[in-house]
């Protein structure tokens, strides 16, 4: 690895901490929290996945 992408770090970690409070609301009895939490899971799923496309080599790297 060449170096750290702090941003999609920064999307998948936001994603989880987003998942892990909503998580709380739906066991406190809010129901609706589960909605942001699903996007924030599906979000840091997207950028895991294309994380791991750009490392096989299956799609090219962004010019900095």
């Amino acid at each position: 690895m060449t170096g750290i992408r702090w941003g999609s770090l920064a999307t998948v970690v936001g994603g989880g901490v987003v998942l892990l409070v909503c998580l709380v609301g739906v066991i406190l009895g809010h129901p609706w929290a589960a909605v942001p939490g699903v996007i924030g899971l599906l979000m840091a799923v997207r950028e895991v996945r294309y994380l791991r496309r750009l490392h096989s080599g299956r799609i090219p790297p962004e010019e900095s």
